[in-house]
């Protein structure tokens, strides 16, 4: 009877017991090994420097869609940011850049395996280009589409250069003519009208 009754008080411990593949998905473990997020140009594969990154990580989509875990980051001069402890301890990431397209297909409906990201790294889809990197453990590389600033053409054409040009040289303006007043005060006249009584005598 005793023997039994330690038989059942046994199995029942087991089975309250939770397996080991459960307990990592249900509880957070703690983790040493540092993860690195590296942000990328999806189409040439330059580092994003220095760009604002919102980290929400959960044990599935709802609680990172709620937002239940969640940081910030800021990328260095080489395109990365190290995840933070609280945050790589759960089992699920999901990782957003400020101002910056997610070159991934469902960007919201896709979440990564941090446990995987320790163990080989992993690389986000890439839509927006060619470029890919290898992965490397301990790693997260994400792609972004890079805004390209646009040069504004004006449609206005150039200004000619200013010429300078001589003044053109007008002619002189003709003398007026004198006024007929003016031709019978002249010498010439007066010596007529002097001449010619003088001639009506000599006759």
């Amino acid at each position: 009877m005793a023997r039994t009754l330690a038989f059942f008080l046994a199995a029942g411990l087991a089975a309250l017991a939770p397996k080991a593949s459960g307990a990592e998905e249900t509880l957070a473990a703690a983790h040493n090994q540092p993860i690195t997020i590296r942000i990328l140009d999806g189409k040439h594969g330059q580092p994003v420097a220095h760009i604002h990154l919102l980290l929400l990580a959960g044990y599935d989509l709802h609680d990172i869609r709620h937002q239940l875990w969640h940081d910030e980051a800021l990328t260095d001069d080489h395109g990365a940011a190290r995840l933070p402890r609280q945050l790589a301890d759960l089992p699920f990431l999901q990782v957003w850049a400020a101002k910056k397209s997610l070159c991934q297909a469902y960007p919201r409906s896709e979440y990564f395996s941090v446990d995987r990201m320790r163990q080989t790294g992993i690389s986000a889809p890439n839509r927006c280009g060619i470029a890919t990197v290898e992965d490397a453990p301990g790693v997260f590389t994400v792609f972004v589409k890079a805004r390209v600033a646009k040069t504004r053409i004006s449609a206005r054409p150039a200004a000619a250069p200013a010429t300078t040009t001589a003044p053109a040289v007008s002619a002189p303006a003709p003398a007026p003519a004198p006024a007929r007043d003016e031709l019978y005060r002249s010498p010439l006249h007066a010596a007529c009208f002097v001449l010619l009584p003088l001639s009506g005598l000599l006759r």
